[in-house]
């Protein structure tokens, strides 16, 4: 396992994957409880949140495997990032934050 590729795109964090000749890119926010995924980890094609263990594919953004966690993320997917020309993003990005510690 690996950490993520992580560039800057308009301010934002973004994780990259390149595969077969292509670059896949991802805002680096899981949508789960909205936690930065720069730290995550990497395996194979997927990306596993460091908080609360979700999977997400780094091919289609689709969640492989929900989190360990009470709160529910049923339909959560990463947000895709086109770097093509002026990069965008596919819906606007949230803001990331860490958990408050007690």
């Amino acid at each position: 396992m690996s950490h993520p590729k992580v560039i800057k795109v308009k301010g934002f964090s973004v994780i990259t994957l390149e595969k077969n000749d292509k670059i896949y890119a991802w805002y680096s926010g899981c949508p789960h409880k909205r936690r930065p995924l720069d730290e995550a980890e990497i395996d194979g094609d997927t990306v596993i949140c460091p908080f609360h263990g979700a999977v997400f594919s780094l091919i289609t953004g689709d969640m492989l495997k929900p989190p360990q966690s009470k709160t529910p993320c049923e339909g959560c997917k990463l947000i895709r990032v086109n770097l093509e020309g002026e990069p965008t993003f596919e819906i606007d990005p949230f803001p990331v934050s860490l958990p408050h510690r007690k």
